[in-house]
């Protein structure tokens, strides 16, 4: 017998009921939280449903599904909702519940309710970019009684090379105010705070923001419970709980755990934990972490594991210099070298305060604090040194 290891989504009723007054109220809304903490699954499963059985028109595009170009990306997206091909019994069936959750799995968009979302080639190749932004935003507003845009990954759109796209979209929105409104994302509070605070984006600072809030022991009991009835695992709850703010609440991990107990078929919560740290390293940060240069590797282990967000102290510098086994202390601008570049690859990213960074993935940050990997990061670095 096999088993289902696709763990149910826990729903956030709390948030759905804040983030639906707001928009009942006219205003747009801002939701930061880091990556992999839910915030795509809230608006699938929570936001989007809601509305849609509230006679609202609800679709949701993903900016990251092609973070090179962005503004296409936008553009695109919203093309696919604005010419998306209406249910063709609609009018013939009454609507139930199974039909308004439905959603078609087009790359980065979603609309709600038996939907086809467009996949050819634009109407209008001639114009602009701006001019089908607007014209797509104006097709959309017309849907339902109202109408929801929910853009994920909004900071993608920060750089500074797309003030005048960014300008553009305001006066978009301006122009379909009172018939659609719009669900940011984001997962870099810094770049949302540059996004939304520019001169030449004032509308963008009417907008709501909310923060996601931590799942707390519900959720776990939820995993714990889930675990029980479908293979008959006995976790240690307390256990379970106590060790959920080590993956800084994060619900995709914990779910991976809880996944791994669940096809080994048994509780042991810290052979689990073990197997999970392993394969994460493997998996996806090995092949990166091993091709950094060694002040670059030494300041990531830093910030993960020394609680402080400066690389710029005596003692950060002379903790590197360990790390990679150096005579001398690594200099001040070889530091900031190394942090210009992790900068860039967005590893890190400004906390807002001057000279402060932070890991921007917090998987990465959950494994590279994590004893079991210390000697594999040491390894990395003297293989490069060889």
């Amino acid at each position: 017998m096999s088993l289902q290891t696709t763990l149910p989504y826990f729903a956030r009723p709390d948030l759905l009921e804040s983030v639906t007054r707001l928009l009942l109220s006219g205003a747009n809304v801002t939701l930061f939280a880091p990556r992999r903490h839910g915030k795509t699954s809230f608006v699938r499963y929570d936001l989007l449903p809601a509305l849609h059985e509230a006679g609202w028109f609800a679709a949701r595009i993903d900016l990251w599904r092609n973070r090179d170009n962005p503004e296409l990306g936008l553009v695109e997206g919203l093309e696919a909702v604005a010419y998306a091909t209406p249910p063709r019994s609609a009018l013939m069936r009454p609507m139930n519940l199974s039909s308004l959750r439905a959603t078609f799995k087009v790359p980065g968009v979603d609309i709600q309710g038996n939907w086809s979302p467009a996949t050819g080639p634009t109407p209008h190749p001639e114009a602009s970019l701006e001019n089908r932004l607007a014209n797509a935003l104006h097709l959309i507003a017309e849907r339902g009684t109202h109408s929801l845009i929910a853009l994920d990954e909004f900071q993608a759109l920060a750089d500074k090379g797309s003030d005048n796209f960014v300008a553009a979209f305001r006066t978009a929105l301006q122009d379909v105010e009172g018939r659609l409104s719009v669900f940011f994302t984001g997962s870099s509070r810094d770049g949302l705070m540059r996004l939304f605070h520019r001169a030449r984006a004032p509308l963008f600072r009417s907008a709501e923001s909310l923060t996601l809030p931590n799942l707390g022991d519900g959720f776990v009991d939820s995993r714990a419970d889930y675990l029980d009835e479908v293979a008959g695992v006995k976790v240690d709850r307390d256990a379970l709980k106590l060790f959920f703010p080590r993956l800084c609440y994060t619900p995709l991990f914990l779910n991976e755990i809880v996944r791994i107990m669940l096809v080994r078929g048994n509780a042991d919560l810290d052979a689990a934990v073990h197997e999970w740290y392993r394969a994460k390293f493997d998996d996806y940060y090995a092949q990166w972490f091993a091709a950094l240069q060694d002040v670059e590797s030494a300041v990531m282990v830093w910030l993960a594991t020394s609680g402080q967000k400066t690389v710029n102290s005596e003692e950060a510098r002379e903790a590197i210099r360990q790390y990679i086994e150096a005579d001398a202390v690594p200099t001040t601008s070889r530091v900031q070298t190394a942090i210009r570049r992790l900068t860039g690859e967005q590893a890190l990213e400004p906390t807002g305060v001057n000279g402060e960074y932070e890991i921007a993935d917090q998987g990465l940050q959950i494994v590279l604090s994590n004893a079991v990997n210390q000697d594999l990061f040491r390894a990395c670095v003297k293989r490069r040194a060889a």
